[in-house]
């Protein structure tokens, strides 16, 4: 029996090993939605300094970790830089878990951050290494529905354990669990044959250069990039209390329907990659779909931003389905850019993607809080409103972009292309 044209016991281990990481790192991207708000009332934290503490600081520390964890991917055994700053990130935790003030908490933050930036580009490194080109597609989309899992875990899941934990002590065990996935990482997922690339250091950082200064990476990548920074900066922080405070859900009940927009999105990725694949077999770009997925997701963001009700939990659901589109750039990047160059090209998009999804939360933070919060102590409506607009029209200055380079033919010959052209 076979995956992805990979023995199944081999390609088991892989996903596995790479997928528990992924899993944690997905999970407390989105754990923030339920910490949030009992972090907030116990230690006092207005809203711009909460989106800080919480998801700027970390996705900060994500993105600039991006550009260092791609060198090292391309250079040793990516299962060792995974579980490495693996420990990083569970000693993030626990510094969370002991956190009486905002500063700690960023401190924390920052280090999980850190510790998990190599999660998804390291996996996608290894599978680009194991499996055939063509099935990228099928392995990247298994990836991330274990991903997703992983959101899902932090929905009613999360809630109902904080009936028993509280949030510092939910901060210990997920340290533990943590050094739990480093360990796995170094005993159960296979070493590739292939020695990782011996390029000197030197050359490795002017391989970065050469990706950021390549027209056809300009091309995509801004309305990607864009695009990621508004669906990471929403899905993993602001779904929850958009349905508490805007569609007055009771808590419980946005914990569950946070679950339902996260297990949709399984489904999602099961057919994604086997759709992309078909696709491609009969001619279509490796763009078809993104474009298509972020311009639905985008009337959607609109609906969100009028503040639609009568099916805002539809909205939610069918929202986070086309975002997730964007994950199929990642397979169609390795027909784009030389196999060598794969981990750099991956984080130098990724260190964009999550720069934005920092700004995305900062943003959010300082619009709520330019609005006076109600009785209750909620963030306003007219604040979400005006946040979700910001947020629409910067992704609709993304894709301006991209159909103008279409168009003007602005980096249409890819990298591997002007390679084989120069022999």
């Amino acid at each position: 029996m076979k995956i992805a044209s990979l023995p199944a016991p081999l390609a088991s281990r892989l996903i596995f090993a790479f997928g528990f990481g992924f899993l944690l790192s997905m999970f407390t991207r989105s754990a923030s939605n339920v910490l949030k708000q009992p972090m907030q009332a116990e230690l006092m934290m207005g809203e711009e300094a909460i989106s800080l503490a919480l998801g700027t600081s970390f996705f900060i520390a994500f993105a600039v970790m991006q550009l260092p964890v791609g060198v090292l991917l391309d250079r040793y055994d990516p299962r060792k830089v995974n579980a490495g700053l693996m420990l990083v990130a569970a000693g993030g935790a626990v510094t969370m878990a002991f956190s009486n003030e905002a500063y700690w908490l960023m401190v924390g933050r920052v280090m999980m951050g850190a510790g998990f930036a190599a999660g998804m580009m390291g996996s996608l490194k290894v599978y680009s290494l194991w499996f055939p080109q063509d099935r990228l597609p099928t392995m990247n989309s298994i990836q991330f529905m274990i991903g997703v899992v992983g959101a899902l875990s932090a929905t009613k899941p999360t809630q109902m354990l904080l009936n028993y934990l509280d949030w510092r002590e939910f901060y210990l065990l997920f340290g533990g669990l943590t050094v739990l996935a480093a360990i796995i990482l170094v005993t159960v997922a296979p070493r590739h044959d292939t020695p990782p690339n011996g390029e000197t250091l030197a050359k490795q950082i002017g391989g970065i250069k050469r990706i950021y200064t390549d027209a056809h990476f300009w091309r995509i990548a801004p309305w990607i990039f864009l695009s990621v920074g508004v669906s990471q900066g929403l899905g993993t922080l602001y779904v929850l209390p958009y349905l508490t405070e805007v569609a007055n859900f009771t808590r419980g009940d946005a914990a569950t329907s946070l679950m339902l927009v996260s297990g949709v999105t399984i489904i999602n990725f099961a057919l994604l990659g086997p759709f992309a694949e078909f696709l491609a077999r009969k001619g279509f770009d490796y763009m078809t779909l993104p474009v298509a997925g972020l311009i639905i997701s985008m009337v959607l963001l609109c609906l969100l931003t009028l503040q639609v009700q009568f099916a805002v939990l539809p909205i939610w659901m069918f929202w986070s389905m086309t975002v997730g589109v964007t994950t199929l750039i990642f397979a169609g990047m390795t027909k784009a850019f030389p196999t060598d160059l794969m981990g750099r090209v991956y984080t130098a998009f990724n260190l964009l993607g999550f720069l934005f999804t920092a700004v995305v939360q900062w943003l959010i933070g300082r619009v709520l809080d330019l609005y006076p919060r109600t009785a209750d102590g909620a963030a306003a409506a007219e604040g979400y409103q005006t946040a979700f607009a910001i947020l629409l029209g910067i992704q609709v200055a993304g894709m301006v972009w991209y159909f103008w380079a279409r168009r003007s033919g602005f980096g249409a010959t890819t990298m591997v292309e002007k390679d084989t052209q120069n022999g």
